[in-house]
C-alpha cells in the first residue's frame, strides 16, 4: 500500500498557528522573532553564561561518578546474590544503570589509552 493513497487512513491534524502570532511566556507577550533571536522579552533577565570548569575537575567528577556507580552496581548484585527479587521496572532501571556504567568505563579506558599513546610518542621523540 502506498503512503498517502486515498485508501489509507487519515489522522486529524491540529491547525498550525498563524505566522506572526505572539508567544505567551509567563503571561507576557513576545514576538516569534524575539523568541528565535534569543533576545530577552519582558520576562526574566537572561541568565549569565556558564562558568568554565577546569579539565582536572571535570575528569575527577567523571571518575568519582564511575566509582560511585560501581559501588551501586556491586550492592545491587550482592542483593541479587542474597536472593532479592526485582520487579520488571527495577530490572529495567538496573539494565540502564549497567549500560551507563559500561559506557563510562569505555570512555575512560579510551581516554587513558590515547593518553598513554601520546606519552609514549613524546618520550620516544628525539630532541
Amino acid at each position: 500500500m502506498r503512503v498517502g493513497s486515498p485508501s489509507s487512513s487519515t489522522v486529524a491534524a491540529t491547525p498550525a498557528p498563524a505566522v506572526g502570532t505572539a508567544d505567551r511566556f509567563e503571561g507576557k507577550a513576545r514576538s516569534f522573532k524575539t523568541v528565535l533571536a534569543g533576545q530577552p522579552g519582558r520576562g526574566a533577565p537572561p541568565s549569565p553564561p556558564p562558568t568554565p570548569v577546569p579539565a582536572s575537575t571535570a575528569v575527577r567528577g567523571v571518575l568519582e561518578r564511575a566509582v560511585a556507580a560501581e559501588r551501586n552496581l556491586d550492592s545491587l548484585l550482592a542483593a541479587a546474590a542474597r536472593g532479592k527479587t526485582f520487579s520488571p521496572a527495577e530490572l529495567l532501571a538496573l539494565q540502564a544503570t549497567v549500560f551507563r556504567y559500561s559506557q563510562t568505563v569505555e570512555i575512560v579506558s579510551r581516554v587513558a589509552d590515547r593518553l598513554v599513546g601520546a606519552v609514549k610518542q613524546v618520550m620516544g621523540t628525539q630532541v
